[in-house]
């Protein structure tokens, strides 16, 4: 399942669905090693430890430095929209306990602009998580993009993408499921862009849609699509960039495809299997001392919709040493062992910083009905939390001509 984040407490439902047939893993012989833990080859860091929460930047006036702003919502055409964006912002940064906007009333003068700025306006959140990706690229050196995966619960069914899920106790839970791109490095982790999924009634039904207001364009996909859509609409110079890509669909979606997709488009990548393909990957040996952790020799494997290619497999154990809590498709066959111990402790980082920004800057306390107020509310909470890890002293170089 996805990490669950658990403030709210839906109660259990239905038994879990059987699960859809998954595609198997051409059968191939590999030999089993025990990883050790030699100096990374590739520029991975691994996480010595993970920060906890630091300190809001600056004090007074200079919490939401206006250069921030500009920087980040200077798109937005009127003046009004960006002081909300401002406002927002320190809104989230100051206030105690839930963040919607009604319970941030206290840290505000107009509760009225808030609301109409974050659920009716119609700016587009674009330009803003470009913007905020790039300032991440110019204050953190990633090490990876790390794509993780939110199940947030929720009640009730008129907010925007809530939908019933099995959960991995045979129940299920009313839920929002989101995926969010961070840019990790070995003590920072910084989300620049989200994707919410719509199951089929908030895909394909027109009365959800219209009161939604779900744009044209935007559809039912899957989870494994979302991700590379994410990875498809980072901005040019990012794309550009060798930083592997770690994604971890915990038993959702088709890790199969997207391998596949990952390989087509010349991403180095590091993909949990979904317990079925666990199975058929059979990768049963554990190491007898050292890192819970085996890496197999490279096999070949070919995905449904192409990428076929050489990978290999690693397995992280369980402390007896008995199972394999998680496989992992890789396609870094040129990587060491210590490159992917690097790339699991980057991982941690970003779930630290997933976890982070849903209990103290509200990400999942969204309760509007409306897909842009969805995506304006992840927006903000990101640039939120972006800004109490930064170092506001430094300000960005010009943005580059459009």
């Amino acid at each position: 399942m996805a990490q669950q984040l658990t403030r709210e407490r839906p109660a259990a439902g239905t038994p879990t669905p059987a699960p859809a047939p998954v595609p198997a893993l051409t059968p191939t012989a590999v030999t089993a090693t025990a990883v050790t833990a030699p100096a990374p080859a590739f520029a991975f860091a691994g996480a010595d430890a993970v920060r906890g929460d630091a300190r809001l930047p600056g004090g007074g006036d200079d919490l939401v430095p206006a250069w921030f702003v500009d920087a980040v919502f200077g798109h937005l055409p009127r003046s009004d929209q960006r002081r909300c964006a401002g406002a927002y912002l320190r809104a989230l940064l100051t206030s105690p306990g839930r963040k919607t906007v009604r319970a941030m009333a206290d840290t505000t003068t107009d509760l009225q602009a808030l609301q109409q700025f974050v659920n009716q306006s119609p700016w587009d959140w674009r330009p803003a998580r470009r913007a905020l990706a790039r300032l991440a690229t110019e204050w953190i050196t990633p090490r990876a993009t790390v794509l993780e995966l939110a199940l947030v619960p929720k009640y009730g069914e008129r907010i925007v993408g809530v939908h019933r899920r099995p959960t991995s106790t045979g129940g299920s839970v009313n839920c929002q499921l989101a995926l969010g791109m961070f840019l990790t490095e070995r003590d920072r982790s910084l989300p620049v862009d989200w994707r919410l999924y719509l199951n089929r009634a908030w895909g394909e039904d027109e009365e959800h849609r219209r009161r939604a207001r779900v744009p044209a364009g935007v559809g039912r996909r899957p989870l494994e699509q979302l991700a590379l859509d994410l990875l498809d609409d980072a901005p040019a110079p990012w794309r550009s960039r060798t930083t592997p890509v770690v994604l971890d669909l915990r038993g959702t979606g088709s890790p199969l495809r997207a391998a596949a997709g990952l390989a087509a488009r010349g991403t180095g990548f590091l993909l949990s299997l979904g317990a079925e393909e666990q199975r058929r990957a059979q990768v049963l040996k554990p190491p007898v001392r050292g890192p819970l952790v085996t890496l197999t020799s490279a096999a070949r494997l070919d995905p449904p919709g192409g990428g076929a290619g050489r990978f290999r497999l690693l397995a992280e154990w369980s402390p007896a040493r008995d199972r394999p809590r998680k496989v992992w498709l890789t396609n870094l066959t040129g990587a060491g062992s210590g490159d992917f111990l690097a790339l699991l402790r980057l991982r941690a980082v970003s779930g630290e910083a997933l976890k982070a920004v849903d209990e103290h800057y509200g990400m999942g306390d969204f309760t509007g009905r409306s897909y842009p107020g969805w995506h304006h509310h992840q927006t903000l909470v990101s640039a939120a939390y972006a800004l109490s890890r930064l170092d506001p002293a430094l300000r960005p170089s010009p943005a580059p001509a459009c």
